[in-house]
């Protein structure tokens, strides 16, 4: 079946969809596995219940009705030892019975609380228990102890001891029977719910093979073949046929994804031009961005090194000071006139990770400058704890501190000291000259540098040393990453 792609042509039509088939399958076999998993439950909880009763009620009743009789028997021992002997030894299986008797009473009490019928068997028990006792034991014990009995009334009581005691047995086997019987019908309901609930699974294993497998040609007829087929035709495609049409077939909902292949084919065709033109431009984007790098890394820094060089010959050498001011003014034209050219070619980031690199760059080019070389400490993980901006603000508040020395301080000593901790970054750069001149204004950099520390939270501070000197001090929080852990404080100490 081909789709006719001219205006006003028909789309091709079916009865149900693949979806509608699909979802079809899926009720079918969800309201299946609901029912059967209904009926199975039901069937599971019927058997957890049986063996929950039997195992809390039956079983233990059956051990309490054993317990009995071996209580009851162990009293009648030692009744019957203790009229024949008169050792009082006799008298505590007696004793120990008629407590285990109690016990066991009790327990049958509570455990077959709800069954009618075996309810007044436990009180015929006891009935029969507490006739035998007061008729028979309790007084040939006590006539016992005063002394051994005369062989006519040991025989009575023998004889009515016998007859009680055969009722009591009597009783006492019924109600064992009940708790046979019980355990009995417990078991036969742990088993037809057992066997339920495997007839229950079997059914639904069966029935949902049955579905599987009628299933199988329906799916393939409606969903695999239209499907390999435009997947062979999309494969083509894919290899370089652009110009070979999709040719549509199956149902709705297939035809409409071959429709929307046959689409981005076109638009492929059409926008291949326009991939062409935008590979050009991102060449020359990158070219530019190399460009720009390049002038940002070498250029600039160099030019501030022959602006500080300058600088430092005009401080020492006042004559000159006036011919040698232009030049300064100059290069610092130069500077900004490159930093314009560069934020019209390409935004440069400066890298956290080649910052370090940076730091000591422009210290070792300041060396030339006041000719001096600063100390350098750099203490704390440096490249894990700033951003591409506090990079750039750290690298403008160093090449300002080396500046004022440049300019003003004269020293013959200088320090650079960057301290990374848990909180902040800071950079301290002092020296060792004659300090800040009194009636010295703030220059245009050093306030536009302050005033962006502050907008980021930090702080800016030039101030004389106590023992002489100029300090300038810089800080801004430190920025972590997400999940960035706190790294433990490594040092390093160099002298560029």
């Amino acid at each position: 079946m081909r789709v006719d792609d001219r205006p006003g042509a028909r789309r091709p039509r079916s009865g149900a969809t693949v979806r509608v088939t699909v979802w079809g399958l899926v009720a079918v076999l969800v309201g299946l596995v609901v029912v059967l998993a209904l009926v199975t439950g039901l069937a599971r909880l019927r058997v957890a219940s049986g063996v929950t009763d039997l195992a809390d009620h039956t079983l233990p009743a059956q051990r309490s009705t054993a317990e009995l009789r071996t209580a009851l028997l162990d009293q009648e021992t030692g009744q019957r030892g203790y009229l024949l002997l008169g050792d009082p030894a006799f008298l505590a299986p007696y004793l120990r019975g008629r407590e285990a008797e109690a016990r066991a009473t009790g327990a049958l009490t509570e455990l077959l609380r709800t069954d009618p019928v075996a309810e007044p068997q436990i009180a015929a028990v006891a009935a029969a228990a507490t006739a035998w006792r007061t008729e028979v034991a309790e007084p040939t014990i006590a006539a016992r102890r005063a002394g051994p009995l005369p062989l006519e009334q040991l025989a009575a009581s023998e004889r009515r001891g016998k007859e009680l005691f055969d009722v009591l047995r009597l009783r006492l086997a019924t109600l064992e029977d009940r708790a046979v019987s019980g355990q009995r019908a417990e078991l036969a309901d742990v088993f037809v719910a057992q066997r339920t609930a495997n007839v229950v699974a079997l059914t639904g294993v069966v029935l949902a093979f049955g579905v599987a497998v009628a299933s199988v040609p329906l799916v393939r007829r409606r969903l695999v073949r239209p499907l390999v087929d435009l997947q062979e035709q999309a494969e083509r495609v894919a290899r370089g046929a652009h110009e070979t049409p999709i040719v549509v077939t199956g149902p709705r909902d297939v035809a409409a994804i071959g429709q929307a292949v046959e689409t981005m084919r076109a638009s492929v065709l059409r926008h291949g031009a326009e991939l062409t033109d935008a590979r050009l431009e991102l060449a020359l984007r990158d070219a530019r961005d190399r460009l720009a790098a390049e002038i940002h890394d070498n250029s600039i820094q160099r030019l501030f090194a022959h602006g500080l060089t300058i600088q430092a010959v005009a401080a020492r050498h006042p004559a000159a000071e006036r011919d040698l001011a232009p030049l300064v003014d100059e290069t610092d034209d130069i500077v900004r006139e490159l930093r314009e050219l560069i934020a019209g070619l390409v935004r440069t980031e400066v890298s956290a990770t080649t910052l370090r690199g940076q730091v000591f760059d422009l210290v070792r080019d300041s060396g030339r400058a006041l000719g001096i070389t600063p100390a350098l400490e750099i203490r704390g993980p440096l490249e894990e704890a700033v951003t591409d901006e506090t990079a750039r603000e750290l690298l403008a508040a160093l090449r300002e501190g080396l500046g004022n020395i440049a300019r003003h301080a004269r020293a013959p000593a200088a320090t650079v000291r960057l301290a990374v901790d848990e909180e902040r970054i800071a950079l301290a750069v002092e020296d060792d000259g004659v300090g800040v001149p009194a009636d010295l204004a703030p220059g245009d950099g050093l306030a536009a540098l302050a005033a962006r520390v502050e907008r980021l939270g930090g702080s800016l501070a030039v101030a004389p040393r106590p023992h002489g000197g100029t300090l300038l001090s810089w800080q801004l929080p430190r920025t972590r990453g997400a999940g960035q852990e706190a790294a433990s404080a490594d040092s390093a100490t160099a002298d560029p």
